[in-house]
């Protein structure tokens, strides 16, 4: 039978010290155990969202697994190419209440549609209430981040209004969690009292070890006056304190970036045309939060489904809901949705090269972080739950094979959100409610 996820919401990694009767004053200076990659570093999950589905023509790559040309819309991805996995063929199966705009964010990152009510829609559309899972952030962060700063991040480039179309991480059923949309509150918020000068991380290394040292010197105290039977018990504990220890020095290399972020001239975040600029600083203050380790967990929303933003940095009147709703032989219309989507490419390419120029370990913080890029649907005029289009970036630390192009065929969206978090470390056959089958998504 199948196992069903079950999330601990008080995971802690302060139950390792109880069974070797260590002080549990240590705890808060000992590196999480979990959810790190061979070399010691974090490791991390972004969802991205942006709306109102794709031109799969132009998003399609040509080509097959391994030997694949990106699209039109994708090309900008070109110089992570080998960092990416594009996958076709994925669809959200039907349930829960909404329609397909409404449903999309929920069944894209929880795998789970919207609980019934009449509180969203209405006016002749379908009603809902809110999502009815929890985000794999949000059950990552419950694995991995209960120790960072921060459990998770939630990130948005304007958004205002509070819906199941604007909400991408639930940390339960009926409980979204609010994105925030302007920069400098999420500076405030992360960075304000945080002055990561060299001298304070010093000082925090030493402090850490300290600590070790005196649970180092505990259990050996302890194993010279127990029964061979506990000794082999402490032995073990030991065994684990050792590899904190080697851990510890590791975070030597990973810190290093570690830096208060400049925000630059206030502005207001609600503007279209600050739109390019709150995109690219949001980004830029997630990758430092990652650099600091605040936290390993983060959501970054475009608009919300079902998008309204017009883009007049590249010539386009017309609204993008509007343009994905002109049929298939408005050949302008089409051209100014493929330049919206190569817009959100180029986005995400800024920010595959800032993780990607930051050392970690062997490797960069691109390496440590899966990124997986979606939408609420496959084809706007249409409002298809089928072919969703979806890029993977990152991850090569966590086991992904990546540099391929997957097309498989019919598969629910539910298998991909497995995969991911078994890359992660999470043993999980199953995720969400909209899929009968069990494991990850075959072939990734």
């Amino acid at each position: 039978m199948a196992r069903r996820h079950r999330f601990n919401p008080r995971f802690s990694r302060r139950t390792f010290f109880t069974g070797a009767g260590a002080t549990l004053a240590a705890a808060p200076f000992v590196p999480l155990l979990e959810s790190r990659a061979a070399d010691g570093a974090p490791l991390r999950l972004v969802l991205m969202f942006s709306p109102n589905g794709t031109i799969r023509e132009s998003w399609l790559p040509a080509g097959g697994e391994n030997d694949f040309t990106l699209g039109p819309i994708l090309a900008p991805l070109e110089a992570h190419r080998d960092e990416l996995v594009v996958i076709d063929g994925l669809r959200y199966n039907s349930g829960g209440a909404g329609n397909n705009h409404m449903s999309g964010p929920s069944k894209f990152s929880c795998g789970t549609g919207l609980l019934s009510g009449t509180e969203f829609g209405g006016g002749g559309e379908a009603t809902s209430g809110w999502g009815a899972g929890v985000s794999i952030d949000q059950a990552y962060a419950a694995f991995a981040g209960q120790d960072n700063a921060f459990t998770s991040l939630e990130l948005a480039v304007r958004i205002s209004s509070a819906n199941p179309r604007t909400r991408l991480a639930y940390a339960g059923a009926n409980q979204p969690l609010p994105p925030e949309s302007d920069p400098a509150a999420v500076f405030q918020r992360l960075f304000s009292e945080f002055g990561a000068s060299a001298a304070d991380i010093a000082q925090k290394k030493f402090e850490r070890h300290s600590v070790i040292d005196v649970l180092k010197s505990q259990l050996d105290q302890i194993n010279a006056e127990v029964s061979v039977a506990d000794r082999i018990k402490i032995e073990a504990h030991l065994d684990g304190v050792r590899a904190i220890e080697t851990r510890l020095d590791l975070e030597n290399s990973f810190g290093e970036a570690c830096t208060t972020p400049m925000l630059g001239a206030a502005l207001d975040p609600m503007a279209t045309e600050n739109y390019p600029a709150v995109s690219r600083l949001q980004m830029d203050l997630m990758v430092m939060a990652f650099a600091c380790d605040l936290t390993r967990a983060a959501t970054f929303m475009w608009s919300g489904s079902t998008s309204g933003q017009t883009f007049p940095w590249l010539g386009i009147g017309p609204s993008h809901h509007d343009l994905s709703h002109e049929g298939d032989s408005n050949n302008g219309a089409k051209a100014d949705l493929v330049a919206i989507n190569t817009w959100y490419a180029t986005e995400l390419a800024y920010l595959l090269d800032a993780m990607a120029a930051i050392p970690e370990g062997d490797g960069t913080m691109l390496d440590n972080t899966i990124i997986v890029w979606g939408n609420e649907l496959g084809k706007g005029n249409t409002h298809t739950h089928t072919s969703i289009p979806i890029v993977m970036a990152g991850g090569r630390n966590t086991g992904l094979a990546t540099g391929r192009f997957l097309s498989v065929g019919d598969v629910a969206h539910n298998r991909l959100l497995v995969s991911v978090l078994n890359a992660l470390g999470m043993d999980i056959d199953t995720y969400g409610d909209l899929d009968n089958g069990s494991g990850g998504l075959p072939g990734l």
